[in-house]
């Protein structure tokens, strides 16, 4: 990190790197290209957080799946350190700082890279690199502190809380600093920034999801911060600057642990830790052990989330009766939404009864005739009926409504081997693995494609996969010989 000489507080040097510039007309028309390629020298540290959010957000993409590019489902988010209340003050603090490294869509990224290209440069010419970095994590911190206090159940993640932040910077400047005149903050670009700013606080006060307690606690730490940051700029980094970041430090600590005393005997959070403790068990197949904190957390709060992963596992271990008591219990605290029935109707496939899941998924899709999950499981019920086509055609209708779900691609795939159509079979097969290649149904689906088709090498290196996955075949998926009949 670099200690370059910042502007003195009484004017704003001028720059190549900078929205917020004073130039001629004539030499506006280059800045776009100059900033770009000067950001690395003129604001190491904008570059560096610039770099820092796009290599977390391609990372997240290639472990998980495209889809996370434009709708990352939450669980996601939350195993990529998001900001969520009861693991952050359950015992992984470092969620305050790094969710604002991370993002839930590329549409949220590059609203967020284009603030930062702008506001970034502003303030580390203003304060200094070390200066503007500590503003910048410090509001980010401030925000998601701001976020739990506000709602500690809210998923949250995304550098918003440090960028307001930096407009707080920009706004404190503007206001007491003598760097700016009227007619500079109301340069069309700026004002458009002020703008965007503005109705991203009016558009989250009326949309769900979006976090105003972030933007706001990180808007006045930035303000504050800038204006001690701003009383000795005659010199780089001393006491004084170390004396403020340690007082907002401590301030912040104290804060993180009155929010974790205020809710830890909290019902509802302590259900939700004991829930996100149960789902790792959950993927290892450890069901017996995730049990236990999925009763838990079942004794302390009535949630869809707790008992349908409770169902689920107590399918795995052969307790349907009391897997069907909990998909019950969920229908009765939420019963306008499908995720109950669906989970019923699976209750259902596992004890053979098609005839009861196929009727559960059709009420789960009368409340939402837009679920893709809802189409393929009930094409899995017509195909272990045997009811090829019209298990394709419910695997068409949900890949209508989204083209990359891996589950409809195997069952399709599946379907189109029993019917004779090998190419499609292993086109949709091999598609399903790249889309999710760490679940081994399409392996072992593929295989039976390779052996129908005399390719023995291949056949058992995808039983291979299969096994390696540890994919647990239903007994009417082993029936299915090589000939392409049950027996």
């Amino acid at each position: 990190m670099t200690d370059e000489q910042p502007a003195p507080n009484n004017q704003l040097q001028k720059s190549e790197s900078g929205l917020f510039e004073s130039k001629s007309a004539s030499s506006e028309n280059t800045e776009g290209a100059s900033k770009a390629k000067t950001l690395l020298q003129k604001a190491p540290v904008t570059a560096a957080l610039f770099a820092a959010n796009m290599i977390v957000f391609i990372m997240l993409v290639v472990t998980t799946n495209l889809r996370s590019m434009l709708d990352p489902s939450e669980q996601t988010l939350i195993n990529w350190s998001a900001n969520y209340g009861p693991l952050t003050l359950g015992g992984e603090p470092w969620r305050i700082l790094s969710n604002t490294f991370l993002h839930a869509s590329v549409f949220h990224l590059a609203v967020n890279l284009y603030v930062l290209f702008n506001l970034g440069p502003f303030a580390e010419e203003l304060l200094g690199s070390r200066r503007m970095f500590a503003l910048y994590m410090l509001s980010g911190v401030t925000g998601s502190l701001s976020s739990l206090i506000w709602n500690p159940f809210q998923i949250s993640a995304g550098a918003s809380g440090a960028l307001f932040g930096l407009f707080g910077c920009f706004v404190e400047q503007s206001v007491l600093g003598s760097g700016f005149t009227l007619k500079e903050i109301l340069r069309p670009a700026r004002v458009m920034l002020m703008i965007a700013v503005v109705l991203s606080c009016v558009y989250g006060a009326f949309i769900p999801g979006v976090d105003n307690a972030a933007h706001l606690g990180g808007f006045l730490a930035g303000t504050l911060l800038s204006h001690f940051f701003r009383q000795d700029l005659k010199s780089v980094w001393n006491k004084r600057d170390s004396a403020v970041v340690g007082v907002s430090l401590t301030a912040l600590i104290l804060g993180t642990s009155a929010e974790y005393f205020s809710v830890r005997s909290n019902p509802q959070f302590l259900a939700m830790l004991d829930y996100q403790n149960a789902l790792p068990l959950l993927k290892q197949k450890k069901y017996q052990e995730a049990l236990t904190y999925l009763n838990a957390a079942a004794n302390r709060y009535k949630s869809v989330d707790i008992f349908l992963k409770r169902a689920n596992a107590l399918c795995k271990l052969g307790r349907f009766d009391d897997a069907l008591d909990d998909c019950n219990s969920a229908i009765d605290v939420e019963p306008d939404i499908a995720d109950g029935y669906l989970g019923r109707g699976y209750v259902h496939h596992c004890q053979n009864n098609e005839g009861m899941a196929i009727e559960d998924i059709n009420k789960a899709l009368e409340i939402n005739n837009k679920n893709p999950v809802a189409y393929n499981n009930r094409a899995w019920s017509y195909a272990s009926l045997g009811s090829w086509q019209t298990a394709i055609d419910d695997c068409n209708k949900a890949l209508a409504i989204a083209p990359d779900l891996a589950i409809a691609l195997d069952t399709r795939g599946l379907c189109y081997l029993q019917i004779g159509e090998h190419q499609k079979a292993a086109d949709d097969l091999t598609k399903a693995m790249k889309v999710a290649p760490e679940d081994g149904a399409a392996y072992f689906h593929r295989a039976l494609v390779n052996e129908r088709l005399g390719k023995d090498k291949e056949a058992a290196a995808d039983r291979f996969e299969a096994q390696r996955l540890k994919y647990e075949p239903e007994s009417w998926e082993t029936s299915l010989n090589a000939e392409g009949a049950q027996h």
